[in-house]
């Protein structure tokens, strides 16, 4: 039994690829997943969540207001921000809602590690970020 990840994602093929791909990640597996933030916040005190990945770009409510939401509401767990926008204004917001990584999703390569370094208490940042800001 691993660290608990719960996706929020509004595509329903991106939300699946991502629950068999962590699924299948050692130590870790998928508490849940939803298609908008309003479902996130009325699943999440009802599972065992460590970390929510969170998309960037929801519909009503965005993931940055759903990062401070969760913060607000249960600060032990982590949130990490995969994201298509890679412009540091964003990156600043994500991190001041309380976000403790960015990860692009236009680089799926550094998916695990930003969840494994958000889920070890370590802030992540798609490196590409880190060189442009």
């Amino acid at each position: 039994m691993g660290a608990k990840i719960y996706i929020v994602e509004d595509h329903a093929r991106m939300r699946e690829l991502l629950r068999d791909w962590i699924d299948a990640l050692p130590g870790l597996s998928v508490s849940g997943a939803a298609d908008s933030a309003e479902t996130a916040l009325e699943e999440l005190p009802k599972l065992d969540a460590a970390l929510v990945l969170v998309d960037m770009s929801l519909p009503r409510m965005s993931g940055i207001e759903l990062v401070a939401a969760v913060r607000a509401q249960w600060p032990d767990i982590r949130c990490l921000i995969m994201s298509g926008h890679n412009e540091p204004g964003y990156v600043e917001r994500a991190l001041a809602a309380g976000a403790q990584g960015y990860v692009l999703k236009g680089k799926p390569s550094e998916i695990e590690p930003a969840i494994r370094a958000v889920l070890a208490g370590e802030r992540f940042i798609s490196p590409v970020l880190r060189m442009s800001g």
